[in-house]
Formats: C-alpha cells, structure tokens, sequence
C-alpha cells in the first residue's frame, strides 16, 4: 500500500513552485471535530513557501497539513503530510537530511523496506527503528511533527541550531504549530495581541531571543529540543545542546567540504549567494570543487560605491570560473516590497539587507530552487571583531584600575573605555544592542515601560543565560557560546523566511553541527589574531572601532586553510557584510513613505512611544545621521509596518 493510500482522509491541491510549510492541531483529548477546510486555510496563510503541492490529512485527534517545495524525490509519491504504510506513522516534516541515503541503506539492512526515495520516509522509519533516539543519526536542517499511532504521542521537533523554524501554541485542549506564526493565529481567534516584552526586545536586538515571539501566546521551539505530546503531559526536552564533547578525526576544511558537498543534495538546480566576502566565497570555491555541473552564482550591486561588493564577488567567480549574474539591488526605498516581505515573514525586518536578500533571491528563483549561502561564519569565528575583542578591553580596563587616577583617565580616554566598574556582561550588551536601553525607554509611553518591566526579565534572562554559560570558561569562549545560542537563531530563521518568502530554499554549510563543534574547540589565537606584536602594542591606545580589522584579524583559520585558493583582495580585505547606507536613507527623500506612515496621526506605536519626543529624537539625530540612527529608523518602521498587517 502506497504510504499516501491509507485510511486517512486526505485533500490534495494543486501543484506549482515555492517552498516547504507545515501545520497541524494535537488536540490532547479528541473530540472528532477537526475540520480539514480549517486545516486548508491555515497553510494557505504559509502556501507561498510550498505550492509544489499543498496537502491535508485528519485522524481523530490530529490534522496535520503541508506546502511543498519539491527538492528530493520530485514524485508525487513523497507528498505530504506523508504516512508510513508500514507503522502508520505520519509526519508534516520541512527541512532537509543529508545523510538520508547512507540512513536508507542501514535501514534497508534492517528489513525495511521503501516505496520513495525521500528523506521524509526515512525520517518515518528512523523513528519506527530507533525511536526518538533517531534524532541524534541526523545531519540535517529540520522541524517535523511526526505522530506515532501505537502510542498515541505526538513529537515537535526542531534541528540542532535552530535552521528551520517552528512555533507553537497551547490552548485549553488544543497545541496548534506551524513553520510561522501566522498560521497559528488564523486557526485561533485568542490570538489576537502582540507580545509587548518582545517588542521590546525586538528593538534592542533587531529580533526574539528564547522562546517568545511576537504573537502573544505563540511560542517559539528552541534548537536542538523536541516537545512530546500526549493526553497527560506537554513536555520540552533538549535532545542536543553546545555542551556535548565531541572530537571528530578529520580537519576543520575536510568537515567544511563535506558539509558542502552534503548541502549540494537534491534533485533540482542549485546556486549560490557570493557577496565577494570570505565566507560565501569559501562556499563558492568548495561548490566549484565539488559539483559535476558548472555553479550558477548571485551578487547583489548597489549603488552607493563604499557599500558595492559586486566588483569582488566577479572576481571570486572569474577566478573560479564561475557563472555569476549581477543583481542590481536599490536602497529600501519600495515600501510595498518591504510590506510585502515583513507579510510572509510574520515578523518585521531587523536586518537592513533584508529586502536586498529577498530581491536577490527572486532572481534566483527563476531557475533555481535552492541556494547555499555563507551564513553562520561570523558565530563560530569571530567574525564581529568589534564585540569578540571585548576581552582585550576588559584586560585594559583592568589595567586602568591599577593606574594612579589620572593615567587611567587618560588611558580610558584613549582607548575608549567606559569609567568606573561594569561587569562583562553589561559592556556586552552596551556594545550588542542596537537600541541603547536608556534611550529606547526614553522613548516609550510609561504605561509600556512599565508593562514591559523596563527590560527587566529579558535582561535577567541573558545575563542568567551568559554568566551561566560555563563559568569556568574564558570571556571569549562566553561570548562564542552566546552568538550561537541567541545571535545565530535569529539569523538563520530570517535567512530561512527570506529566501522561502521568494520560493527557495536557502540552506547554510557552516551551520552543520560538526563544524560548529570544531569550531568552539579552537583556541581563541585561531579566531582572531593580530597582525604582529607592534600591531597588538599600537592597539593598547586606541579604541576598538580605530584597530579592529586594521591591526588585528578576524576568522584567522579560514583565511589560512582557503588564503591559496581565493584572490588575495578577498581574503586580506576587511569585513563590509552586505550594507544599504541606512543613515542617509533615514532622512532622505526615499525613505518618506516610510517616515509618513510612522508619523502619521493614526499610527500603530502609538501605544509604544511617546510621539513627540520620538519626533524630537528624529529631529536631533536628522542633522548628523549615522547608521546606527538609521537602523534604529528601521527597526522603528518595520514595527510599525509588522503592527499595521497582523494587528
């Protein structure tokens, strides 16, 4: 019997191209009211990241529904939500398993037998082989639900560092989850008001951190954890997490080409993403070593000359021999594409080069349903010097502290550093945030400051979270452990809406979690390191914003493994990332639409801000704007934007 012919009544749709959704209700005590038109509507809300084929599929107490993008197994057969025609086991699964096929063989071994080749009917009988242990066999991205019928439990689950997205939500007999939270709240009508603490947060670190989202009752499934489901309980177990040692035989640039090689899986054209920067530029030339077919890549060009990279990213290509198709990219200036996108990535845009990523990726679309992107570097070696040097001021301001006053005056003028005593963790965050708290709090109404607790629990929560993180460790090894539990997440799951908000499946080679287990293995020396000792000595007089990546460097060992593979200009230069100059857009005739919809007299963070003095902030940023006034414009916008479509 065909693993799509069994006694569950399914409902098929039609079939184009886009990307992977999932949706499902538990109810913990059935009542046999589900309704499979509900079903229907509430992954429509999410269709655009999987109209390959849409399907519905309701038993009792479950109704599970998905959106494919076909990439694996391209035959109808491997639709889902899919059900295992041997246990009866269901899953509505998004994601990818690269090591399905040597999984199949070891399962095959076993007895077992296929009616696919798909990674989702793998997936199926890991689970009926090994149970939830099977989790642990997975190389992957992924966030499934799979529901066992011997049993009657359910499991949530999402991949080790948080690639692919799952939220979910408790209501008094129901748990409702979905790839994004908008097809939660068109199942329920309780769900009709922001999460004011995460807006909040949202305005100091541009996202969510933990499990809140912005949907208030909606909740976010943390990496490498799974939620069991059953008539007794609801509960949350870690199946991965960073402290797990772990040594591996071969090197870091064997586990970097393998991981590429893995990524390079499925049975469509891939591309990829060359900003002409280290890291995507170490994917394109693993990429061009390692495929049979000559690699497609996308650059994006913007106007503005200091913020353009195209000219280095077709030189990686020309060097490569690599096919790469320039993409003019315009300053955030279109507000409709910016509604557009913050509408399919239920969240407003916290990362300028949003709408620039977005416009890319439909250009890739066109021909292309995947695309590797360099994403993750930053976190595991020490690509944001500025905050990764934070050890060395903390080294000089205890040397401050030992100077007769007015040498350590002058030596905290020099170097920048802040008087009198601070721990590590509050300079971090004074350095982290996009938001200075004392000047977001200003800003708000006092009946928000006050509902928001001034920040209170989401600060208690990350300075729990930090100084716990293995308090025998070093500074620098604290803040690699917070970048890849909090910063990187929130990266990949926009990295994820973005590039399935245009159809394709973006996926991330640096985030396999054996590299990211190498790579806190690696003394700090291999990360980050200086020029020379003149280099190191110079810097003890300035701040870091005048030496950082003139007299030190940044992911030292990659620059050192792939230095004789890549043009000299890409591996010396220094980071620029992927910019829009946001402080002349903040107060430029383009970014009017914008400032008109914040300042208009019906505006929806009125119930945030105070309207006058937010006005009288803009107005005394506005003479001088940097960009750091100008991301704090746009994540001010965006909220207002996010507000106006889903509340």
């Amino acid at each position: 019997m065909d693993g799509h012919q069994a006694e569950w009544p399914a409902i098929s749709g039609n079939r184009s191209v886009a990307v992977c959704g999932i949706f499902g209700v538990i109810e913990r005590h059935a009542t046999n009211s589900m309704d499979p038109n509900k079903l229907r509507r509430c992954i429509e809300t999410i269709s655009y990241r999987g109209p390959d084929a849409t399907g519905v599929l309701v038993r009792n107490s479950i109704g599970f529904a998905h959106a494919r993008l076909a990439i694996v197994d391209l035959d109808p057969r491997s639709d889902q939500p899919f059900i295992d025609s041997d246990t009866g086991i269901v899953t509505t699964y998004n994601g990818e398993i690269y090591n399905f096929e040597e999984l199949r063989d070891e399962l095959v071994r076993k007895g077992m037998v296929f009616s696919t080749r798909s990674d989702t009917e793998v997936l199926c009988k890991a689970y009926a082989a090994w149970g939830i242990a099977a989790l642990e066999k997975l190389r992957g991205m992924f966030a499934f639900a799979l529901y066992d019928p011997k049993i009657g439990e359910t499991y949530l689950v999402r991949d080790r560092l948080g690639i692919k997205p799952l939220y979910y939500a408790e209501l008094a007999n129901e748990v409702i989850f979905a790839s994004q939270p908008s097809a939660i709240a068109a199942w329920s009508a309780e769900i009709d008001q922001p999460d004011k603490k995460a807006m909040s947060a949202f305005l100091s670190f541009r996202a969510v951190m933990d499990t809140r989202s912005l949907f208030r009752g909606i909740r976010k499934l943390q990496p490498g954890t799974y939620l069991k489901i059953n008539a007794n309980e609801l509960q949350e177990r870690d199946w991965w997490n960073l402290d797990a040692k772990v040594s591996y035989d071969t090197s870091l640039r064997e586990l970097l080409s393998t991981s590429v090689r893995e990524h390079l899986t499925g049975d469509v054209p891939i591309a990829a993403l060359l900003s002409g920067g280290l890291d995507s530029s170490i994917i394109a030339y693993e990429i061009a070593s390692q495929s049979r077919q000559v690699a497609t890549c996308f650059t994006g060009a913007v106007s503005a000359r200091d913020y353009d990279e195209s000219g280095y990213a077709l030189e990686v290509a020309q060097h490569l021999d690599l096919e790469c198709n320039v993409v003019d990219i315009d300053e955030p200036a279109d507000l409709k594409l910016v509604e557009e996108l913050v509408s399919r990535r239920c969240h407003p845009l916290g990362m300028h080069n949003e709408v620039a990523m977005y416009t890319l990726s439909k250009a890739v679309a066109c021909d292309h349903k995947v695309v590797l992107t360099g994403e993750g570097s930053d976190e595991l070696f020490a690509g944001y010097t500025r905050l990764f040097r934070l050890p060395f001021d903390l080294m000089r301001m205890r040397t401050a502290n030992c100077l007769p006053s007015f040498l350590s005056a002058r030596f905290r003028s020099l170097a920048a550093l802040p008087e009198g005593q601070i721990s590590e963790f509050d300079l971090f965050m004074d350095r982290y945030r996009y938001f200075p708290r004392d000047v977001k709090l200003g800003l708000f109404r006092k009946s928000f400051a006050e509902d928001v607790g001034e920040d209170e629990e989401i600060d208690r929560h990350l300075r729990n979270a930090y100084e716990k993180s293995a308090a025998e460790e070093r500074s620098f090894d604290r803040l690699s452990r917070f970048f890849i539990r909090f910063h990187l997440p929130a990266l990949l799951e926009m990295v994820d809406n973005v590039t399935m908000a245009a159809g394709i499946e973006g996926r991330v080679p640096f985030t396999d979690h054996r590299i990211v287990t190498a790579a806190l293995a690696l003394p700090e020396q291999e990360k980050l390191k200086w020029h020379s000792v003149l280099s190191h000595l110079k810097s003890l007089f300035s701040p870091i914003s005048a030496f950082s990546e003139v007299h030190d460097q940044s992911k030292a060992i990659l620059r050192r493994l792939y230095g004789p593979h890549l043009p000299n200009t890409v591996v010396t230069r220094r980071k620029m990332g992927f910019p829009i100059p946001l402080g002349t857009w903040a107060v430029s005739p383009s970014s009017e639409p914008f400032r008109a919809l914040l300042f208009s007299s019906d505006c929806a963070v009125a119930d945030i801000f105070d309207m006058d003095r937010l006005r009288a902030w803009y107005a005394a940023n506005a003479t001088a704007p940097s960009d750091r006034f100008g991301r704090q414009v746009w994540l001010i916008i965006n909220l207002e934007i996010f507000l106006r479509r889903f509340f």
